[in-house]
């Protein structure tokens, strides 16, 4: 696969699951088993944290803003928005707009990401829904 393949399939990636909420395409984007931050993870559990995120920010929308490949690896640099509307991370709904930036790598084999290194803004999160001075 050349570069470019493999940025567009991590844009169906934030477009086709975080965007729309298709957690059916899970499976034609992941490996069975993805080594995500370090840590082997089964694809069912990333289904759980899009299906948990998208509860407490049921608008979210990625919008990616820059990519840059080489070879198996691609990397995203993306913001985040979204309405807090459920619990999230023991903080009830707040109503509040949060934004929020998040750079990863991930790695694509055979068509399919097998590992992905994700760095989010949590603390800047938790800041906006007043959980911490800024």
């Amino acid at each position: 696969m050349t570069t470019e393949e493999h940025k567009a399939i991590a844009r169906r990636l934030f477009g086709e699951v975080w965007n729309q909420q298709k957690l059916e395409a899970i499976d034609n984007l992941f490996a069975r088993t993805v080594v995500f931050n370090g840590q082997p993870v089964v694809r069912d559990i990333f289904r759980q944290v899009v299906a948990g995120r998208g509860a407490s920010f049921p608008d979210i929308h990625v919008t990616v803003e820059d990519q840059v490949a080489e070879g198996e690896k691609v990397s995203t640099r993306r913001t985040w928005r979204g309405t807090h509307q459920g619990p999230y991370r023991g903080v009830a709904a707040t109503g509040k707009k949060v934004m929020w930036s998040q750079i990863s790598i991930v790695r694509i084999v055979e068509g399919r990401i097998v590992e992905d290194w994700a760095v989010a803004d949590e603390l800047g999160i938790l800041q906006q829904l007043g959980q911490f001075a800024g």
